[in-house]
């Protein structure tokens, strides 16, 4: 008698379906709440105070606003309270003048912190620990879940410090309608606008690329930090003055950026730094001591000096801002994509017996996932070696496999 044997057809595999977007982004927002909730409470530390002040500083302006005529010493020293009072003053340092100020002062190291403490440890405590290969096998891929990994939470960081941006603006306004703040200067020209989102979206990408890079957490921060403040103060220094060309103006202008300034003699000489402080020095106290602030630009002009500055105007805001915030916005994107590229493309880290266990037997395979295979060839262990290895590795097998029956059956 034949028998055939039929063998079913097997048909195409099925690939498994990733996880979806929602579920991802789920995971992120649960794996990074920790970060969530500490990057809202020192914004909304700060958020709360300005509010405070920013109605404070409203109600003492509209005062200084409704005082007529302007140029009187009544409404003068009104306007030099004020600004003592709130904006801060002194000659000592900006942190210890108080005031708005020093708040201003103190929000320069935001973008830095949140961007060092949010983006470093995104991939580096992933890759430091190991547990990135379980993500890798759970149907998210490698690319998906660092695109979810580092997208999502820079969503947020630009939202939040967006609407942090727009809090500041009104509790810095009354300053820049008074005149003696320009939204224009170094001080306060990175905090308004979309320069504010823009300098933590950069910090944020920078510590998430170095984080890949070094797959360190401590490392990454710390040279974040560092070249976090090369770039802002070469930007401040020698890039954003030359946006546009700057403007020649004659006269004392506190609504601009003031470049650079000079004086000139009565003769047209341009004076030099010494001849300048001389000049300075010999003001009479009336001039030094006035509260006008159009007495010293005046005293020059009775005397045949006249003043020269190099600003660039207020007018030109705006267009640095989209300027500035255009370019940060294209190097955190190529950032975030030399990060994405990074994990594609780089291996995974040897397993190692402290992260691993008894599970260091696996073999990391060139794209990072844990595959079994056969053991490395090495000495014989045992009797009979590898074959006696073998040999028993298959009785096991077998024996599991075997049927069980019930006691006393025989079989």
């Amino acid at each position: 008698m034949t028998t055939r044997t039929f063998t079913p057809n097997a048909g195409p595999a099925v690939r498994p379906r990733p996880v979806p977007w929602p579920k991802l982004a789920w995971v992120t927002l649960r794996q990074r709440r920790g970060l969530l909730v500490g990057g809202g409470i020192l914004l909304g530390v700060f958020a709360v105070y300005m509010v405070i002040m920013a109605v404070l500083q409203h109600n003492a302006y509209a005062a200084v606003a409704a005082c007529h005529p302007a140029a009187a010493l009544k409404c003068q020293q009104l306007n030099n309270s004020f600004y003592r009072s709130y904006w801060g003053g002194g000659a000592g340092p900006v942190i210890a003048g108080g005031g708005a100020q020093t708040v201003t002062s103190l929000l320069f190291a935001i973008p830095v912190l949140l961007g060092a403490f949010a983006g470093a440890p995104l991939l580096a405590r992933e890759l430091e620990n190991g547990t990135f290969r379980f993500a890798w096998t759970q149907g998210a891929g490698r690319t998906r879940w660092t695109v979810s990994t580092v997208a999502l939470p820079a969503l947020l960081l630009v939202a939040a410090t967006g609407a942090f941006t727009a809090i500041f603006w009104w509790y810095v306004w009354p300053f820049v309608a008074d005149g003696q703040v320009s939204e224009m200067l170094p001080l306060a020209f990175p905090l308004l606008g979309v320069c504010f989102a823009a300098w933590t979206l950069l910090a944020y990408s920078l510590a998430a690329f170095l984080g890949t890079l070094f797959r360190r957490t401590l490392p990454a921060m710390a040279v974040t930090l560092a070249g976090y403040i090369a770039v802002a103060m070469a930007t401040a220094l020698a890039i954003r003055p030359h946006y546009e060309p700057p403007v020649t103006v004659q006269g004392w202008n506190t609504a601009a950026w003031v470049i650079s300034s000079w004086v000139k003699a009565p003769d047209g000489q341009v004076l030099s730094a010494s001849a300048q402080s001389s000049l300075f020095q010999s003001l009479p106290a009336s001039v030094q001591n006035s509260s006008n602030p159009d007495a010293f630009t005046n005293w020059l002009t009775q005397h045949g000096y006249t003043m020269w500055e190099s600003v660039q105007p207020a007018s030109r805001f705006w267009q640095f801002q989209l300027t500035e915030g255009g370019w940060l916005l294209v190097v955190s994107a190529a950032l975030i994509a030399g990060t994405v590229s990074l994990v594609r493309h780089r291996g995974a880290l040897p397993l190692s017996p402290v992260t691993t266990g008894v599970a260091g037997r696996a073999r990391a395979s060139p794209d990072g996932e844990r595959r079994r295979g056969p053991r490395p060839a090495g000495p014989p262990r045992g009797p009979g070696g590898h074959a006696g290895s073998a040999r028993r590795a298959a009785a096991c097998r077998l024996d599991v496999l075997r049927p069980r029956t019930g006691r006393g059956t025989g079989s």
